[in-house]
C-alpha cells in the first residue's frame, strides 16, 4: 500500500464524514448545474444513465454508464449539457476537511458494486428518520471502497482499459470479439480469456448486461413498446432480447414491466 493511500485510509478512519447533500436525478432537473462551480465538499457521482464529459481543474474525463467520478473539495468542475443520450446520475456532496484529495478519481464500477453502496446511501436519506451512524458508516464504506478500487485499477491498467471504454461508448450498436480484440492488436482468445479474468464475465455476457440494464429503465421510464426497445438497446432481434433477458433477469420483459407498474400503483 502507498504511504498516499495509508493516508486517505487513515483520514476516513478517524474522520466523521457528514452528507451535505444526496439526491438522483437527470440532465432536465434544475439540479444540475452546467455551469463551471465548486464546493466546499466532496462531490460523488454515480451515472446511472448516459454519458457526457467533465472537466475538473485542468482534467478532462469522458464518462460512460455506471462510472463513478469523485472531485475533490474547492476544486472547480464542469459537466457537458448532454445533446443524445439521457443522464441519470446519484450526486453525493460529503463533508470530510481531513481527506485532502489531490486529483480526481473516475472508475467503471464493473461488478455493480459502487452502484449498490450510491443507492443505499440514497435510500437511507429518503427514510422517514435517517440514522446518522449508518450514514457515516455508509459514506466511509463508499469512501474506502472508491479508493481500493482506484488503486488496484491502476495496477491493472493496460490491455482492457480502451476495451471496457469502447463497449460502454458503443454498447447500442453492433459489436463483435474481432471489433475488440483489433483494438488491442491481440487475438480474440487471449482477450476473451484476460476480460473473464478481470471482469469475472464473458465478453457477451458483460455487454448484454449493459443493454438489458437501459432497457429495464426504458420499459419503466417510457411507453415504447418491447421490440423498439430490444432495437434501441443494441439487440439484432427482439427474439435474441428476450432470451437475453429472461436469462439475466429470470423475467421477459412484459412480465418485468407489468410487475413494475403493479407495484407503482399499490404505492400511489
Amino acid at each position: 500500500m502507498s504511504d498516499k493511500l495509508a493516508d486517505y485510509y487513515h483520514s476516513i478512519r478517524e474522520g466523521r464524514p457528514q452528507l451535505k447533500f444526496c439526491e438522483r436525478f437527470d440532465d432536465t432537473s434544475p439540479t444540475w448545474n452546467f455551469n463551471r462551480h465548486s464546493h466546499p465538499y466532496i462531490e460523488l457521482m454515480y451515472f446511472m444513465e448516459g454519458q457526457g464529459d467533465l472537466e475538473v481543474e485542468s482534467h478532462r474525463m469522458s464518462i460512460t454508464l455506471y462510472d463513478a467520478v469523485v472531485y475533490p473539495a474547492n476544486w472547480a468542475h464542469q459537466e457537458t449539457a448532454a445533446t443524445e443520450r439521457r443522464r441519470e446520475v446519484i450526486c453525493l456532496w460529503v463533508s470530510l476537511p481531513e481527506l485532502k484529495l489531490t486529483e480526481p478519481i473516475q472508475l467503471h464500477d464493473t461488478d455493480g458494486g459502487l452502484g449498490r453502496l450510491f443507492t443505499a446511501l440514497h435510500q437511507e436519506t429518503k427514510r422517514d428518520r435517517p440514522e446518522s451512524l449508518i450514514l457515516e458508516y455508509e459514506i466511509k464504506l463508499l469512501l474506502t471502497t472508491i479508493l481500493r478500487n482506484q488503486s488496484e485499477s491502476r495496477d491493472r491498467e493496460g490491455i482492457l482499459a480502451y476495451v471496457l471504454q469502447y463497449i460502454h461508448t458503443h454498447y447500442a450498436e453492433p459489436i463483435t470479439l474481432d471489433q475488440l480484440a483489433s483494438l488491442e492488436h491481440i487475438s480474440k482468445s487471449y482477450l476473451s480469456r484476460l476480460f473473464k479474468q478481470q471482469t469475472g464475465q464473458t465478453v457477451i455476457t458483460y455487454i448484454n448486461s449493459l443493454r438489458i440494464e437501459t432497457a429495464k429503465r426504458l420499459l419503466t421510464a417510457t411507453r415504447a413498446n418491447v421490440n423498439e426497445i430490444a432495437y434501441q438497446v443494441g439487440f439484432e432481434s427482439p427474439k435474441y432480447f428476450y432470451r437475453a433477458f429472461r436469462t439475466l433477469t429470470g423475467d421477459t420483459p412484459a412480465g418485468f414491466r407489468r410487475r413494475y407498474q403493479n407495484q407503482a400503483n399499490r404505492s400511489s
